[in-house]
C-alpha cells in the first residue's frame, strides 16, 4: 500500500531509529523511570519527523532541477501542508521533551537539526559534524533520562556515534560526487571513519561492539567496488538499519542486555513500515547540496537522510 506524499516526506521507516538512539542511551545508563523515557523516545520521534520534512522544503529549489519525483516538486500544493507538519512536529517533540524534564537535551537536538536543514549540509565536513552532532545529542538525550550512568563511557558512546552518523553522512555525500575514482575515494574516507567509530563504541562497552563491522565493512566493500551513485546509496541505507545493530552490540558489551528488546521492536517498526510502503519507493537522497541528506536507497518509505 502506498504511504500517502505527505506521510512520506517524513521518512517513517527510519524515524524508529531515533527512538532506539534514546531507548539504547537510557538503557546504557542504567535505565529510567518509564512515562519520561517513553516521552522522551517520542520527542525524538517527532524531531527526526519535523527534520526531514524540513529539509525537503529547503531542498526545494534544488529539487525542482534534479528530483522531479520529489513528493513536494510532483505536488507543490503540498508545500503549505509540509510547512505546517514541520512545524507541528517540532513543536510536538519539544512538548514531550519538556514533559520528560529533558527540554534543553531536546531543544539541542532541534537546533542542530534545523541547522543542517538551514545552511550547514551545504558544506563538507559542516554536514557531517552536524548530522552526526544530531544525533548524538539524541542519543545523549537518552543517555540524560538514564542520569548518564558512568559519565566517561557515555562520552565515547556519544562521541562514537557521532562519528558513525558523521561517516554514513560523507558516504550519502559520494552519492554525487564525479567520476567514479573521486566517488571511490569518498567511501574510502568513509570507511576509514567508520573503522574509528567502532574503535570508540569498543572503548564504551567492549569488544561486543566490534560485532557489525564485518557487515559495514562489507558493505563498505560492495559500494566501492560498483563505485556508482545507486551502490553508495545501498551504502547509506545499510548502515542507517545497521544503528539496530550498533546499539543492540554496544548494550551487549555494556551488559544491559535488557534494552536490546527495546531496540529490537524499533528494528520491527522499520521493517513493518518497508513492508507497508514497499509500492511508495522514491529516490533516495544524500548528503550532498540539493538532496535530502542520508538516503534510502530506494527503500519504501525511507529516503531519509543520515541522521
Amino acid at each position: 500500500m502506498p504511504l500517502p506524499p505527505l506521510l512520506r516526506l517524513a521518512r517513517p521507516a527510519l524515524a524508529p531509529t531515533a527512538a532506539a538512539d534514546v531507548l539504547a542511551g537510557a538503557a546504557f545508563a542504567g535505565g529510567g523511570p518509564p512515562l519520561p523515557l517513553a516521552a522522551a523516545a517520542a520527542a525524538s520521534v517527532c524531531l527526526y519527523a519535523g527534520g526531514m520534512v524540513l529539509n525537503d522544503l529547503c531542498d526545494l529549489p534544488i529539487d525542482r532541477k534534479r528530483e522531479p519525483g520529489r513528493p513536494l516538486v510532483a505536488d507543490p500544493g503540498l508545500v503549505p501542508r509540509a510547512r505546517l507538519l514541520a512545524s507541528a512536529l517540532f513543536a510536538t517533540g519539544l512538548v514531550l521533551g519538556a514533559v520528560a524534564g529533558l527540554f534543553l537535551h531536546t531543544l539541542a537536538v532541534a537546533g542542530i537539526a534545523a541547522a543542517y536543514d538551514l545552511g550547514l549540509k551545504r558544506t563538507f565536513p559542516a554536514d557531517a559534524l552536524a548530522m552526526g552532532g544530531a544525533r548524538a545529542a539524541n542519543l545523549s538525550l537518552g543517555l540524560a533520562a538514564g542520569g548518564y550512568g558512568a559519565p566517561a563511557l557515555a562520552i565515547f558512546y556519544a562521541v562514537g556515534y557521532l562519528v558513525y552518523i558523521g561517516a554514513v553522512s560523507a558516504a550519502s555525500r559520494a552519492e554525487d560526487l564525479e567520476p567514479r575514482e573521486t566517488r571511490r575515494l569518498a567511501l574510502c574516507f568513509a570507511g576509514t571513519a567508520l573503522l574509528a567509530a567502532y574503535g570508540l563504541l569498543a572503548l564504551a562497552a567492549g569488544p561486543s561492539s566490534l560485532l557489525p563491522a564485518p557487515l559495514h565493512l562489507l558493505a563498505v566493500a560492495l559500494a566501492f567496488r560498483d563505485g556508482t551513485r545507486a551502490g553508495a546509496k545501498k551504502l547509506v541505507f545499510r548502515s542507517l538499519l545497521l544503528i539496530y545493530g550498533v546499539h543492540g552490540a554496544v548494550l551487549l558489551g555494556a551488559g544491559r542486555t535488557g534494552g536490546i528488546a527495546a531496540v529490537a521492536a524499533c528494528a520491527a517498526a522499520t521493517f513493518f513500515i518497508l513492508g507497508v510502503g514497499r509500492s511508495a519507493s522514491e529516490p533516495s537522497p544524500s548528503g550532498a547540496p540539493g538532496t535530502s541528506a542520508g538516503g534510502g536507497g530506494g527503500a519504501p518509505g525511507t529516503s531519509a537522510r543520515a541522521g
